[in-house]
């Protein structure tokens, strides 16, 4: 999720006056802290923010697999030296 943090941060910070600015930011703090964002607050964005808010969504949902596999693999080892 790194990459698309740092894009959008970058953004924010180059384009505090922008209608996509707090958009990106509260999405971004929702998916940090498991909070409520409503979606379709992604669809009155522009498109390069829009291709933004949807590239942050894959890779955290990439990054919740990869850790739910890990902490899966683990539980599992668990249960076999029990």
């Amino acid at each position: 999720m790194a990459n698309a943090v740092k894009t959008i941060a970058k953004f924010v910070r180059n384009n505090p006056e922008s209608e996509s600015t707090p958009v990106l930011h509260d999405l971004c703090t929702a998916l940090e802290s498991e909070g409520v964002f409503e979606l379709g607050r992604i669809y009155q964005l522009d498109k390069k923010a829009f291709e933004m808010a949807i590239e942050l969504l894959e890779e955290w949902r990439f990054d919740r697999h990869v850790v739910e596999r890990r902490l899966q693999k683990y539980l599992d080892k668990a249960d076999d030296e029990s």
